[in-house]
């Protein structure tokens, strides 16, 4: 992903402004604000990673049908081939 010399600027000008905001706040406030971004930055990780692992339990399960409907088919089709017969 590639981004342009705007973007940047934008987002650089961004962060300054929040973090200059963050530098004029109370102690005990910027204490508070600190722990709660953590909290938001984790909780969004923690979000990829169960979007994540939906995806692969998902993939998973579709494989494991796919294959059981292969071995289903060719169950049915070695039942149904004639047999020579013996006596």
């Amino acid at each position: 992903m590639r981004f342009d010399a705007r973007t940047i600027e934008a987002i650089n000008a961004c962060l300054r402004l929040f973090l200059g905001r963050v530098d004029q706040l109370h102690t005990g406030v910027f204490l508070l604000i600190v722990p709660l971004l953590l909290i938001v930055a984790g909780a969004a990780v923690l979000a990829v990673v169960v979007v994540a692992a939906a995806f692969f339990l998902v993939a998973g399960a579709l494989g494991v049908i796919l294959v059981a409907r292969r071995a289903i088919n060719a169950a049915a089709t070695h039942s149904a081939a004639a047999r020579a017969v013996t006596t």
